[in-house]
């Protein structure tokens, strides 16, 4: 057991700290809290127990069932001397530890009938169960007690291969596996150093809390996982509204976890069903149903879409699309709720509760820790026809799908939309308008790739080639704003103040005084420098006195910046040159700001950017500061609106609310890494899939294109996964079978090649023996050296067909066997 503990102990530590490096601290500090917080306040002979007793566990958040702690709470409250000696007993470390927890639980169960006549309540429960003793007792003892919970125990004992106790007794077992590790020394010194980064050491030995996050964290994960896919598909409102009123369900009739009567489960995997005994309760459907998205029992018909139930006592389902709905007929749905608590003793399906849906219900942390992944969730919409929906288009958005499924197109079609309005375009009329509206500057286009650096997308420090009148060059430097920046200071609002200064006129008067001075053979003084002109007419001047002569040039927008009160740009011994300059323009030239200067226009222009190929570019360094910008809330011009100071130029920076991003991944491209987890959960996803019923208009007929796709992504999802399919765009535009043979040759089996690497078996599985066929190997090694020669004389050799050799029966042979 000891060499089992360590190698599962050793493996589970290496998945939490991927855990750590890949997503960053995990958000369980709130423990260290909590206990800290009991470790200050707990005083059991405090004269105001009940109070004591709440502000001693006031930061126990969701370690604590809410009926568990709602019992106890009110038990001190009604019963304070009563609760006191419980828990002085609990912790009087003199005795066994599981007569206390026995005791404990036994004096729990006796007050509780008191409480019930003091709270004039019946269904109240003391549930004071292994988890929550186990809490009271970390909280006191953390050096000494684990945090319990059922489900990362039994996964434990999973992965050690050894049965799990009956309840009441996993708590202690937990902590005997717990103290093993602690014993055996298994938290290494790379772990504890790699958990120190987030968490620091407290005043009390924290081991057993490191054991309980690793077990939680490392399990949660691979849950979260499994359920977040299986609701994938639900609309994340709809289970917000779901979750809402079966939380007044539980609250109404104080139903507890583990329940025998209460079932939770999927049907078909496209409805969450809460059961009660052998009749549906409340159900919630996901975007791939048609039918209604709530339904209900009653006592009552409210709905016009609606059946009755079998057999007694009467009921009824009610179908509807409005929450409210069943809202407003609620007391109808109690009574029927009511009705079938009472005649259940133990439900027909209890075998097919899912605990994890079962968590759900009643552990409202685990709920929002599900909900919130949903918010980068992807929903599947037709390649060629994504519905607008009535919700507002995302300012974030994300195309993915496999190669030629049509993203970069929709990109195109989406960013029109999006500022000329929807109604029914050619693809022709698409990209016009597009044209169009990139030549306007409202669409930027670029795609992203390994060299896209900060500099290019943001702003960055840029050199520019300057010529002298001999022809002399010489290289200045000055921040130029990146593509992403230059977009969004057209679209923001700061760009559209009323222009009522004179800096055009002036600057304009004051090259050209510099250019009469050169006519007259002299150079324009202000302040100490005398300035000549650049070829491209900015100001230029030397340092006589360095043995470099090094040529400075300033720029129209480093005055324009200087005299807007922005950072002059470049930065330094050039900032009093600048305002020097500045205050010449005023005093000799008459530069002046009017009154109405202060007026601004609102600008409600859409402006949209897109990205290609998103994932190809690393997007923590391209974005930058940007990734918290990007968020609805903090865009300029709405409520949480939030400003950034960009390095390079110090100017104060957000993203307009007018400005949409459209990115495009594709899901077959393993050469680079997924986005990050902080971009992804800033954009909303919509995959992109094969659309092979387009292939039905295709002007080709001579053989069923569509189904010759279908047949070839079926094949590779089976033998990959579906992010390697081919996409339906391949075969758009096909005509003849000459087109067809192209397609084919240049482009389907180059990327078969690429995602098989070459295994020419797996790729005649996919198209057949028509296309590929084995060769004679005729390779003849050398007798006088040895390496397993019989092997490779026996290596079977594989060749593709030659191209003029195909026709309409080549491709009919892939989907007609």
């Amino acid at each position: 057991m000891t060499e089992k503990l360590k190698n599962i102990t050793s493996e589970l530590i290496e998945k939490y700290i991927d855990i750590l490096e890949q997503n960053g601290e995990p958000n369980e500090a709130y423990k260290y809290l909590a206990i800290n917080t009991f470790q200050q306040n707990w005083n059991l002979e405090a004269g105001d127990f009940h109070q004591m007793l709440r502000t001693s566990f006031s930061k126990v958040a969701n370690l604590l069932y809410q009926n568990s702690w709602g019992f106890i709470e009110k038990s001190s409250q009604h019963f304070p001397n009563e609760v006191r000696e419980m828990f002085r007993n609990l912790y009087d470390e003199s005795v066994d530890i599981s007569q206390r927890i026995k005791t404990f639980q036994t004096e729990s169960e006796n007050i509780l009938l008191k409480v019930r006549q003091s709270l004039n309540r019946n269904n109240i429960n003391a549930q004071q169960d292994e988890r929550t003793i186990s809490v009271y007792l970390a909280f006191r003892f953390p050096e000494k007690y684990m945090l319990y919970k059922a489900d990362y125990y039994k996964n434990f004992c999973k992965e050690l291969n050894i049965q799990p106790k009956k309840s009441g007794e996993c708590f202690l077992h937990l902590q005997e596996l717990a103290n093993q590790i602690i014993l055996e020394d298994l938290l290494d010194e790379n772990f504890i150093n790699t958990y120190r980064k987030f968490y620091q050491k407290p005043d009390w030995d924290d081991k057993c809390l490191m054991i309980q996050n690793i077990l939680y964290v490392v399990f949660r994960d691979f849950k979260e996982t499994d359920l977040v896919n299986l609701l994938k598909d639900f609309n994340r409102k709809d289970l917000e509204e779901y979750y809402e009123f079966l939380d007044k369900i539980i609250e109404k009739f104080d139903l507890q976890q583990n329940d025998q009567r209460l079932v939770f489960n999927f049907r078909d995997k496209k409805f969450i069903v809460f059961t009660i005994g052998q009749r549906y309760i409340w159900r919630v459907r996901n975007s791939k149903s048609s039918e209604l998205i709530f339904g209900a029992i009653s006592t009552d018909v409210f709905t016009e879409n609606h059946s009755n139930f079998d057999g007694n006592p009467t009921a009824y389902w009610n179908g509807t699309n409005t929450i409210s709905e069943i809202i407003n007929h609620q007391i109808k749905v109690f009574d029927a709720i009511e009705k079938e608590l009472n005649r259940t003793q133990i439900s027909g399906y209890s075998k097919h509760n899912k605990k994890d849906l079962e968590q759900m219900a009643f552990d409202v942390d685990f709920r929002k820790e599900i909900l919130s992944q949903l918010d980068y969730q992807t929903t599947t919409e037709n390649p060629m026809e994504i519905k607008k929906s009535d919700k507002k288009t995302p300012l974030n958005q994300i195309l993915f799908g496999a190669p030629g499924t049509g993203k970069t197109y929709n990109t195109k079609r989406i960013a029109v939309e999006i500022i000329n309005g929807e109604k029914a375009r050619t693809r022709e009329e698409i990209n016009v308008e597009y044209e169009s509206l990139v030549n306007a500057k409202q669409i930027v286009f670029t795609t992203f790739h390994q060299s896209l650096s900060y500099e290019d997308f943001i702003e960055g420090i840029k050199p520019i080639m300057d010529e002298n009148e001999d022809g002399a060059k010489n290289i200045a430097y000055e921040v130029r704003e990146g593509i992403f920046k230059e977009l969004c200071n057209n679209a923001n609002i700061s760009t559209l103040k009323k222009t009522s200064d004179n800096f055009e006129e002036v600057w304009d008067r004051l090259i050209e005084e510099v250019k009469n001075k050169i006519a007259e053979n002299e150079l324009l003084k202000i302040g100490t420098w005398e300035y000549g002109l650049s070829s491209k007419d900015s100001l230029k001047y030397s340092s006589v006195n360095s043995p470099s002569q090094y040529t400075f040039t300033i720029t129209k927008q480093n005055i324009l910046d200087t005299y807007q009160n922005k950072q002059a740009r470049p930065s330094g011994a050039f900032q009093k040159d600048m305002r020097d300059i500045v205050e010449y323009m005023k005093t000799h030239l008459n530069l002046k700001k009017h009154k109405e200067d202060k007026e601004t226009l609102q600008s409600t222009v859409p402006y949209v950017f897109i990205i290609d190929e998103i994932n190809r570019g690393n997007v923590s360094a391209i974005f930058g500061e940007l990734i918290t910008l990007l968020e609805e809330d903090k865009r300029k011009g709405n409520k949480e609106q939030t400003e950034a100071t960009l390095p390079y130029s110090k100017d104060k920076f957000s993203v307009p609310n007018n400005v949409y991003i459209i990115g495009t991944m594709n899901t077959a491209d393993r050469s680079v890494e997924a986005l990050d987890t902080a971009l992804r959960r800033r954009f909303s996803f919509t995959e992109m899939q094969p659309n092979p019923v387009i292939l039905l208009d295709s002007e080709y007929q001579d053989l069923d294109l569509k189904q010759l796709l279908e047949t070839i992504n079926q094949r590779i999802e089976v033998l990959i996964d579906k992010d390697h399919q081919i996409g339906h765009s391949y075969f758009i535009g096909i005509r003849n079978l000459d087109d067809l043979k192209l397609v084919f040759k240049d482009k389907i089996i180059p990327l078969l090649e690429e995602y098989f690497y070459g295994d020419f078996g797996k790729i005649g599985l996919v198209l057949g023996g028509n296309f590929i066929f084995q060769e004679e190997n005729t390779a003849k090694f050398p007798k006088n050296f040895a390496y397993e020669n019989d092997f490779l004389e026996d290596k079977k050799v594989y060749r593709f067909t030659p191209f003029e050799y195909w026709n309409e029966s080549t491709f009919i042979s892939v989907y007609e066997d």
